[in-house]
């Protein structure tokens, strides 16, 4: 027994060793990177930092930050900026992966108790005379007075002091799975917290940075986004109220109206129920939730092409405001009016091609058309090009993949790739198939 005893002592002796070791390592070479960067950093910003931290539960990194950029009269503090892996022996392998461009499994990166004074150029005391406005912009800023823009002065008259905030972001690689996770964490202290998590479909394994960077487009497979007010929404209620010369309650029903006539003239059209969950979350100060399951992934450049309502219908997607479901989430869009309002010019759609067989020399060629086939019918067809005419008028022209379960899966081709749609056969009004 004491033989064993002293095994594991030496062992545990010889653990703290290389822990030791390796954080020594880590350290020193943090330090040299760091210093670098502040010297390269100089013409554009003077940096102070108060140490370096390496964690043995696997998180290196700068603490105690001062940023003073040259450009603007402001002054950033960092409480700390960390790099974190599961363990320090990982976080070794990440930093030796790092160095030769490969991607580790899984990093995050959190800088806590980062703080803007709310006043100097970085957020602005005022909105810039030269600044042109778009549709867009400042749409939280609607019915509240003569405020036409939240910045600084605005901040501190609904009781301000300054800018405090925490973020995390981190990413997990299945290489086995081709899956890529995405997380990000961030909060605003008496303002908003944020949590969000996205699961991408990658085409296949990534081994390195440039690897991942040059497959194609990853796809959406699922999406979780949650919004809590933290108490921004209370004080500007209270300060655009008083801003206006209303209650509450109207400063809120003019301030949705306002908003949706904003939207609604540059292409985008909520629905009531959306717009009385907009509603509920402003004046409850409570919760917004969003998720998506999208039947398949999804190239999200692809949702473009789609109605409002059958875009929905592709992610899967949900929403709850203070815990409540969001029954109604009709809404409508259009594409070439959004464009524009956002300065892009909308892309040019990409006609399906249907191929046919090359002309031959005595050989009669037999025209394929399209033929009204009963959507019962349609698991007979699978592997054929099809028109399906839903009962909201929307017509699907693509593959017929599968017929399950009262489930109609059409493989749809655009300009950004391919993208499988679900329909449910009582929502199909008529079908033809080319054959």
């Amino acid at each position: 027994m004491r033989k064993l005893m002293k095994i594991v002592v030496a062992l545990l002796i010889v653990l703290i060793l290389i822990a030791g070791g390796v954080g020594g390592y880590l350290w020193y070479d943090t330090k040299q990177h760091v210093d670098q960067f502040i010297a390269i950093a100089k013409p554009f910003a003077e940096i102070s930092y108060g140490g370096i931290e390496v964690s043995p539960a696997g998180s290196l990194g700068v603490s105690r930050l001062r940023i003073v950029p040259n450009t603007v009269n402001d002054v950033v503090t960092i409480g700390a900026i960390r790099l974190h892996a599961p363990n320090i022996l990982a976080l070794l392998e990440t930093r030796w992966k790092l160095g030769r461009g490969e991607l580790p499994g899984a990093l995050s990166l959190s800088v806590r108790e980062f703080e803007f004074p709310l006043y100097g150029g970085i957020l602005g005391a005022s909105l810039p005379s030269s600044r042109q406005s778009k549709p867009f912009d400042d749409l939280d800023a609607l019915g509240c007075g003569q405020v036409a823009h939240f910045a600084g002065t605005e901040w501190q008259e609904m009781g301000y002091d300054q800018f405090i905030g925490n973020v995390e972001i981190g990413y997990r690689l299945d290489t086995a799975r081709n899956t890529l996770a995405f997380q990000v964490d961030s909060n605003t202290r008496d303002w908003a917290t944020m949590n969000m998590d996205m699961g991408f479909a990658i085409p296949g394994s990534a081994r390195s940075i440039m690897e991942l960077a040059a497959q194609a487009k990853p796809k959406l497979a699922s999406l979780n986004i949650t919004i809590q007010d933290d108490g921004f929404n209370q004080r500007r209620n209270n300060y655009c109220a008083a801003k206006a010369g209303k209650t509450i309650d109207d400063y809120l029903a003019d301030h949705v109206r306002r908003l949706t006539e904003r939207l609604s003239a540059n292409g985008i059209n909520p629905g009531p129920g959306l717009i009385a969950a907009y509603r509920r979350f402003l004046s409850g100060g409570g919760r917004i939730t969003l998720t998506a399951t999208p039947p398949a992934p999804i190239d999200p450049s692809e949702l473009q092409y789609y109605s409002a309502e059958d875009a929905i219908k592709l992610l899967g997607l949900k929403i709850q405001v203070n815990g409540e479901a969001v029954a109604d989430l009709s809404a409508s869009w259009d594409s070439a009016k959004v464009a524009r309002a956002l300065g892009a010019e909308p892309a040019p759609e990409k006609p399906v091609e249907e191929a046919t067989p090359a002309p031959a020399e005595q050989v009669v060629m037999i025209q394929k058309s399209y033929h009204s086939t009963p959507v019962d019918e349609l698991a007979q067809h699978v592997g054929k090009i099809a028109k399906l005419r839903t009962v909201t008028g929307a017509t699907f022209k693509g593959q017929l993949e599968a017929v399950i379960e009262g489930i109609v899966k059409i493989k749809i081709h655009k300009s950004g790739g391919n993208v499988t749609l679900s329909l449910r056969t009582n929502e199909i009004n008529s079908a033809q198939v080319l054959y």
